[in-house]
């Protein structure tokens, strides 16, 4: 198995992200996991703007470090189009005065068959939106789904072989989650779905660092699953394609997917996580 560490001293610079989730009053879970990470675990700045909200919600102060965390109007995959886009980013020209187009960039977002039909995805956007930083179509962004949803990954922190687990929908994999965090002869689950990320992620920042890289971990456990033992994180198109395909084969012959989320390759392909090489004798 590979042997990962993370690498706060990383300059990112600015990053953006585009996900799901999101309500003017709370966030969502998406975007409540990324200023965990960024912020609170790795210390860059985060800046949040929910879904309706005028105004962007700062995390830190670190400019050289920085991650925009954004929701479009409508939280479905199928408004992700250039003129959303478009009127998203200027916001980030007008206020920050940065070019996302320098940016890498990554979508965040559930494979939930009652949001979208069975195929409609493949052409569309998983083999559009495949490269961060563009590719040679024009197409900038890369595509980041959770099979059947972002609970995926937070499962993918602290349980082990998560991808044996198969769910068709985000609603059935809540309560897993739920139990997991908080057990049923535990206290008060009154909004537990406003605490999930804060229960996952440890206040103690080296386990929130050792749940990261067991997600990473984790990820590659369901890949090697579907045969994909190596991936290319320069050229990542290949691997989104063979995740995207295998599950909608199981999905049509068993009804549901198999739990696996790929948000860790946003943190290796930003070089956050990296891999350690192996010292040989």
């Amino acid at each position: 198995m590979k042997k990962y560490k993370i690498d706060k001293s990383k300059n990112i610079g600015n990053v953006i992200f585009v996900v799901e989730g999101g309500r003017p009053d709370t966030g969502g879970t998406e975007l409540r996991l990324l200023k965990a990470i960024f912020a609170d675990i790795l210390g860059y700045e985060v800046q949040e703007l929910r879904r309706g909200s005028e105004e962007f919600i700062g995390y830190g102060n670190n400019p050289q470090y920085r991650v925009f965390a954004l929701n479009l109007p409508k939280n479905q995959l199928t408004q992700l189009n250039e003129d959303a886009i478009d009127v998203l980013f200027c916001r980030l020209i007008e206020e920050f005065h940065i070019k996302p187009e320098d940016c890498p960039i990554f979508f965040l977002y559930d494979r939930d068959v009652l949001s979208y039909k069975r195929n409609e995805l493949r052409g569309q956007y998983v083999k559009k939106y495949t490269d961060p930083y563009g590719n040679e179509f024009g197409d900038q962004g890369q595509l980041l789904l959770s099979y059947p949803a972002i609970e995926s990954y937070l499962l993918s922190l602290i349980q082990e072989d998560v991808y044996k687990e198969a769910f068709c929908l985000g609603k059935d994999v809540k309560p897993v989650l739920t139990n997991a965090i908080c057990p049923d002869d535990s206290a008060d689950k009154t909004d537990i779905h406003l605490k999930t990320v804060e229960l996952v992620l440890s206040n103690s920042t080296d386990e929130a660092e050792a749940r990261l890289i067991h997600s990473i971990d984790e990820m590659d456990k369901g890949l090697e699953a579907m045969s994909i033992v190596n991936y290319d994180l320069d050229h990542l198109a290949p691997t989104l394609l063979a995740v995207y395909d295998y599950q909608q084969q199981k999905y049509n012959t068993e009804n549901n997917f198999s739990l696996i989320s790929l948000v860790g390759m946003a943190l290796l392909e930003l070089g956050i996580i990296v891999e350690i090489e192996e010292e040989t004798d």
